[in-house]
């Protein structure tokens, strides 16, 4: 089932796909870490939690959206404000106080964007990605995943290197 269509991406229940220039598709590096194995201790929640997991996983999805959206608009620099013109909030406290923290971290380490929110196809690497942010910081360039999960699981630093993966490619063959 097609859930959504980008120009160059196509997003399924189940995975993430990108062509390149020759229409070729391939995998998102997301999808292709669906294979890693899960946790024991998602595991467990995803038993506890029962039918209410998938409910409680689409929410979570809506507000890393949402955040994320704060920050790109914030890194673009545009005003984010809590309230709207009635002086109601737009967004929960939690998904504010997650960009916060992300101001927060941008306050205190002044990066320096390269790059927002940067889709990259590797027909060579035979996979693709849409990076957050590649930036530097104090004279090093770094690859950027915001995270709005309460775990950082082990798939998340393969992610990273595979975005490294993706950039440094597309550095060395540009």
């Amino acid at each position: 089932m097609l859930v959504k269509t980008k120009t160059n991406q196509l997003t399924f229940v189940d995975g993430r796909f990108y062509h390149d220039e020759d229409g070729n598709y391939f995998p998102s590096a997301t999808t292709l870490l669906e294979a890693y194995p899960k946790p024991f201790a998602l595991i467990q929640w995803m038993k506890e939690v029962g039918s209410k997991a998938d409910e409680i996983r689409d929410n979570a999805g809506r507000r890393g959206s949402t955040v994320h959206q704060l920050t790109e608009d914030y890194d673009h620099g545009m005003e984010c404000k809590l309230l709207d013109d009635n002086n109601r909030p737009k967004y929960s406290l939690e998904e504010w106080n997650m960009f916060e923290r992300y101001v927060e971290f941008s306050v205190n380490h002044k990066p320096v964007h390269a790059m927002i929110e940067q889709t990259f196809v590797s027909n060579h690497l035979k996979f693709a990605g849409t990076l957050d942010r590649i930036c530097t910081i104090d004279g090093k360039t770094y690859v950027l995943d915001i995270k709005t999960s309460n775990g950082i699981y082990n798939s998340y630093w393969l992610q990273l290197a595979a975005y490294r993966e993706l950039y440094d490619h597309s550095v060395r063959t540009s």
